[in-house]
C-alpha cells in the first residue's frame, strides 16, 4: 500500500503522540477490575488490564489494538510489590515487547544494604522510596488532604526523582452515562542528580513518564472506590485524554 505525504505525516504524528501518551496507559489502572480505553485524536490505540493479586502487589498488562498494531505494536507487563504502610518499593519487574524491542528487568529491595538490587547494580535508596506505580496507588486509597503538596522520593530504574500531587479543585467529570465528582490533581516529577545507569535503553513508558515538559493531570473519584476517572497529558499544543470504561 502506497502512502501519500499527507497520510505519512498523520501516521507519524499519531505514532509520536501515542509514544508520549503511553505514561497514562499505566497511571489509569490502579483499581482491581478496571479497564481503560486508550485513545489519541479519538482513535483507540490500546487497552490496559489490571490485576491485584493481594493487598501489596499490583500487575499491569498493556496491549495495542487496531491501527496501533500496524504503526507500533506493544504488549508489556509490569509488576510491583510494596510496603502497605509506607508504599515503599519492595520489588519491581517488567517484561517489554514493543515493536522489535524486547527487554526484561527485575529489582529487589535488600533491607540489610538499604538499596534496590537490579541484576548486579545496587541502588541505595530510603526504605520509603516510591515508584510511579505506588504513588498512583496512594491516590486510590488516600484523600486529598493527606496527599496535597507532599514530595515523595521516587526510584525509577536507577534514577532518583521526587514526585508530588497538587490538588487543584473538585469538579464533576462526565464518564459514560454519569457525572462523577472528582478530585483534580496535577502530578509533578522532578529529577535529582542521584542517577545510576543500569540500562542502555528502556521502554517508552519508562523513558517518558519522568519528563518534566509533560503536563500530567488526574481526576480521581472523590468518594466510593476512588477510581481514577480521567487523565490527560498536555504536550505543547496537543492535549490527550483517557476516560474510564464503565460499561
Amino acid at each position: 500500500m502506497l502512502l501519500t505525504k499527507k497520510s505519512l505525516f498523520y501516521r507519524n504524528q499519531l505514532k509520536t503522540a501515542a509514544i508520549n501518551y503511553i505514561p497514562w496507559m499505566f497511571i489509569l489502572s490502579f483499581l482491581p477490575g478496571q479497564m481503560y480505553n486508550l485513545t489519541v485524536w479519538g482513535i483507540k490505540i490500546g487497552e490496559i488490564h489490571f490485576e491485584k493479586n493481594n493487598h501489596e502487589s499490583i500487575q499491569i498488562t498493556t496491549k495495542s489494538i487496531g491501527l496501533m498494531n500496524y504503526l507500533w505494536p506493544f504488549d508489556n507487563q509490569y509488576k510491583t510489590t510494596f510496603d502497605t504502610v509506607t508504599y515503599g518499593i519492595r520489588s519491581y519487574e517488567k517484561k517489554i515487547h514493543q515493536g522489535e524491542f524486547k527487554q526484561k528487568l527485575k529489582g529487589v529491595w535488600i533491607p540489610e544494604q538499604k538499596g534496590i538490587l537490579y541484576d548486579k547494580s545496587l541502588v541505595m535508596r530510603p526504605g520509603d522510596c516510591q515508584t510511579i506505580f505506588t504513588i498512583l496507588t496512594r491516590v486510590s486509597k488516600q484523600k486529598a488532604d493527606k496527599l496535597d503538596t507532599i514530595w515523595y522520593p521516587m526510584e525509577h530504574e536507577g534514577g532518583l526523582f521526587k514526585a508530588r500531587l497538587l490538588w487543584a479543585d473538585s469538579i464533576n467529570v462526565w464518564a459514560g452515562n454519569d457525572s462523577i465528582l472528582c478530585d483534580h490533581y496535577r502530578l509533578d516529577i522532578d529529577s535529582t542528580e542521584n542517577k545510576i545507569k543500569i540500562l542502555d535503553q528502556t521502554d517508552y513508558f519508562s523513558e517518558n513518564i519522568t519528563q518534566s515538559n509533560l503536563i500530567k493531570q488526574l481526576w480521581v473519584e472523590k468518594s466510593g472506590e476512588r477510581k481514577i476517572i480521567q487523565a490527560s497529558v498536555q504536550m505543547s499544543r496537543l492535549t490527550m485524554k483517557a476516560i474510564i470504561n464503565l460499561e
